[in-house]
């Protein structure tokens, strides 16, 4: 499934909430931040010129004439910072009494000039934009996403909403994703109060607070369910649905125990309590025979398929089963087709009974939706984290892995069909945009100036991915799923240590032959190489029907990975190499294992909802990944440093629910308080667009002296690209509906006086190209209605001129020009074997020149193959 319908929304900051004063204070306050920066930067050039002067053994008079003014200088700049630094501490400190001196209980207004194309954003469709009825690619100013940068407005808006042009609106929610990044969803309080049961299930707040309360942040994001990127379920029926209770055993394993008080490490062999079907459920195949993830109020998780049904007749044993809330089913008599397990179902306690949800559900016509439906796309590629964990690795065996990679860079530009899978333009993507669906169907494309500017910026982008870790690898991405037919032996056998399939060393996964396989997971900060034996039986296929990895519930493999089994995907490669070094790398590893704080369950009310946010705002979990790469990356990686940092990073992570963090021992403080000093590996110029003097310089070309990412950045290639014609001869009037079209030049005149001024129309914000191009076709539509002799305008003008607006172009009206491509290349192929377009008729790949010569040369070695030496006579 590929989500294609948007919506779009404004995304704004707290400053959109500014009064007038507020604004002016604010905008004076940052005039004189910009001109402390540039003091700043300046001052440090005019310190590093005199250090120079003055570390030199000599200087001539001209020299020492330039340290005097230099140094004079640098006093009156040190003198005019401090006077700049006293208006910014002023400016701010104005602006924090403007703040808080607000009336507290007055609502806040927001802005009529906050709202500008720069800050439009698209999202995709969701639950909560089909239950509001939002039209597709247009705009709503029913929904809107803040950024929090000031507590106080944040606060005003929780406890008293803002309005709009007289409207109210409310505080609506934040998901995970969104309280990381401190942004929040405000809705229209009218609207939030027509859809609110249809959102909740007709759980209100009062009725959560009299059953005892929620921990706030977690009913934030099970309130945001509703808004995820979805597709609506259709033909779904909640009759056919049950909840179970959730399939647990201990696994007996050696792992290095971590004390969370202490920090102590102890390695113990010790029974660990695993949820095998954590966040899954089971459906039979004629629901569906791919995998996906789903959304319903307060529901969230993956299902996958399973016959339970062929599984009760193959046992013989009883259909029935008790759910969560004590009621007897039969899965035959019933129809059941689906069942889910408790933690699928986030708010299953403040809920009566099965019958209680799913009543309420039928009456406020609640919606269930897809999402991620099943598919491992193009083959994936690794990242630095899980090479960099590899320390042993030597040259040759990273010169292998990186092989296909360095292909890809040598190859590009010389090869169509390297071409078009770098640029994602294969079958196998199935989320590629216009442009890659135009290459697919027209590659003559790739021989166009613009496709050929493309190429070399996906070139350039390749070197410098790969000299940061991203290497092509033979592996997919695709669903970690337990082992169910264990799951059904524990549901329908009562047997609480079932068997399964699987052995504790083995998983199955049909992508891959049978033999060793890594299985990965991104993040990847311990040595997290779960190298298994991936198993090809037909007994097992008969089961397991999908392209996801099977897991076994006698393996402690999830918490090596640390997944659960909600919608988590692995990396799973079968490279003869990398196992190779993980296996080695992986002898003396075991899982990590420490108990996590569970989060407390609170009476909620706006106070409690503004301090559970701005207590979340806190954590960063990126400083923490980037301590554990300096280590990883030191002259001897310190794995204590490491096991330390990885628990208290999942403490981090959780801290948005459960507001706890351990405190750290001195010792252990002053450990990894000397790596946090480090300044970070040098790839990460690369990974992470560090400056110089951020990163560690390169010991030497000796690659023995470097880590293993390091070496990339002497192995990977960075030749000038050569272009030859594999492609075919490009005809720009295959992308037009009518290239007879006069060019009307008052639009062309439009399109480049816009293009002109992009820079001042876009914000700062990655998301700004959406609003540019929205306000782009709004314009241009003005003039020329009719989008199909809009594009042929465009294409006519731009591409027999060369134009480096071709990118916009595609962005602009690229489905048009692919609607245009399909109709204009009806009936005809590519040759297989030459770049020839040709008229083809059915199923034909070659064309008639290559059709010829290949029948002569199938006949000329079908007359090799038949002469038959005569004998010799004696």
């Amino acid at each position: 499934m590929t989500l294609k319908n948007q919506i779009y929304l404004h995304s704004l900051e707290t400053k959109d909430f500014y009064t007038d004063e507020e604004m002016h204070v604010n905008e004076m306050y940052f005039k004189a931040l910009r001109l402390k920066n540039k003091l700043k930067n300046k001052l440090q050039e005019m310190q590093e010129f005199i250090h120079f002067l003055e570390e030199k053994e000599a200087v001539n008079h001209a020299e020492e004439q330039l340290l005097t003014r230099y140094t004079n200088k640098l006093g009156q700049y040190e003198a005019r910072s401090l006077y700049v630094n006293a208006y910014v501490n002023k400016y701010k400190s104005e602006l924090s009494i403007l703040i808080e001196s607000y009336p507290q209980h007055q609502p806040r207004i927001l802005r009529e000039d906050a709202l500008k194309i720069t800050n439009q954003i698209g999202v995709f469709e969701s639950s909560l934009t089909r239950l509001c009825k939002f039209k597709n690619n247009e705009i709503t100013t029913d929904l809107f996403i803040i950024r929090i940068f000031h507590y106080q407005i944040l606060k005003s808006i929780i406890h008293n909403g803002f309005y709009y042009q007289q409207k109210k609106y409310k505080y609506f929610t934040s998901s995970a994703g969104q309280i990381r990044t401190k942004k929040i969803v405000a809705i229209k309080e009218d609207l939030y109060a027509a859809t609110e049961n249809a959102i909740t299930c007709g759980l209100s707040l009062n009725t959560i607070n009299r059953k005892g309360g929620i921990n706030a942040n977690k009913y934030q994001a099970y309130l945001a369910l509703a808004n995820s990127a979805s597709s609506k379920w259709t033909r779904f029926n909640i009759d056919r649905i049950v909840v179970v209770d959730d399939f647990s055993t201990k696994v007996n394993s050696v792992v290095d125990y971590i004390d969370s008080q202490t920090f102590e490490i102890t390695r113990q062999r010790m029974d660990i309590p695993i949820e095998h079907m954590d966040g899954c459920g089971i459906m039979l195949p004629t629901v569906s025979k791919k995998s996906f993830m789903f959304r319903m109020p307060w529901m969230k998780g993956l299902l996958t398929p399973f016959d339970f049904k062929k599984f009760i007749a193959e046992k013989k044993c009883s259909s029935k089963i008790i759910d969560i809330y004590g009621k007897e089913y039969d899965l035959l008599a019933d129809n059941i087709n689906i069942i889910l397990t408790k933690s699928q179902f986030k708010m299953w306690k403040f809920y009566d009974s099965w019958d209680d949800y799913k009543d309420k559900f039928k009456k406020y016509n609640c919606e269930s939706a897809k999402l991620n439906i099943e598919d491992i796309g193009a083959k994936a590629s690794m990242n630095y984290q899980m090479l960099q964990t590899l320390v042993t690795m030597t040259d040759e065996e990273l010169q292998d892995i990186a092989t296909p990679t360095i292909n890809d860079i040598l190859t590009l530009g010389k090869d169509k069909k390297t071409m078009l899978r770098v640029l994602g333009a294969v079958k196998e993507n199935s989320n590629m945009n216009y442009f890659q669906k135009s290459l697919l169907l027209y590659p003559e494309l790739l021989s166009d100036s613009h496709c050929r500017e493309v190429i070399k910026n996906k070139k350039r982008k390749l070197i410098k991915e790969a000299k940061a870790g991203k290497l092509n690898i033979n592996g997919y991405y695709t669903f970690i799923i337990p082992d169910l037919y264990a799951f059904c032996e524990w549901l329908f056998l009562k047997n609480p240590n079932p068997n399964g399939l699987l052995q504790a060393d083995q998983v199955y996964c049909n992508i891959f032959n049978a033999g060793d396989v890594d299985i990965l997971r991104a993040p990847h900060l311990y040595k997290e190489h779960a190298v298994r034996n991936n198993i090809k039986d037909s007994s097992i296929a008969d089961w397991f029907i999908t392209k996801g990895i099977y897991t076994s519930v006698k393996d402690a493999i999830s918490k090596i990975l640390q997944f659960d089994n909600d919608g988590d995907k692995s990396l799973v490669v079968q490279n003869p190499t990398l196992i190779a070094v993980a296996k080695r790398e992986m002898k003396d590893i075991v899982p990590l294992y420490y108990e996590m704080h569970k989060a407390e369950d609170k009476i909620l009310d706006n106070d409690i909802i503004y301090h559970a946010l701005t207590s979340a705002y806190k954590a960063n979990i990126g400083i923490i990944s980037n301590d554990i790469s300096k280590i990883w990356n030191s002259e001897k990686p310190n794995l204590q440093a490491i096991k330390w940092l990885c628990m208290y990073n999942n403490f981090v992570i959780d801290y948005a629910k459960t507001l706890y963090l351990p405190e750290k021992p001195k010792g252990v403080e002053a450990i990894l308080k000397g790596y946090s000093k480090e300044k970070l590996p040098h790839f990460f110029k690369y990974a992470k667009n560090k400056e110089e003097n951020q990163i560690l310089p390169l010991l030497s070309e000796n690659t023995n002296n470097l880590t293993t990412v390091n070496k990339l950045n002497f192995f990977i290639p960075n030749k000038p690209i050569r272009f030859k014609n594999t492609a075919g001869e490009f005809d720009y009037k295959k992308l037009m509906h009518n290239n007879k079209t006069e060019i009307n030049h008052e639009l062309i005149k439009v399109f480049e006086d816009i293009n002109k001024t992009k820079h001042k129309l876009m914000s700062k914000d990655e998301m700004g190209d959406v609003g540019f191009i929205i306000y782009l076709k709004e314009e241009l539509l003005k003039i020329e209605s009719d989008l199909h002799v809009l594009t042929d305008h465009l294409v006519k003008y731009f591409y027999v001129r060369n134009s480096r607006f071709k990118e916009t172009i595609w962005s602009l009206v690229g489905e048009i020009i692919y609607e245009n491509l399909t109709r204009n290349l009806k009936g005809t192929a590519q040759c297989n074997n030459c770049p020839t377009r040709f008229e083809a008729k059915g199923n034909e790949l070659l064309c008639p020149t290559c059709k010829v010569e290949n029948t002569r040369k199938s006949w000329r070695d079908g007359k090799r193959k038949k002469r038959v030496p005569k004998a010799k006579t004696l």
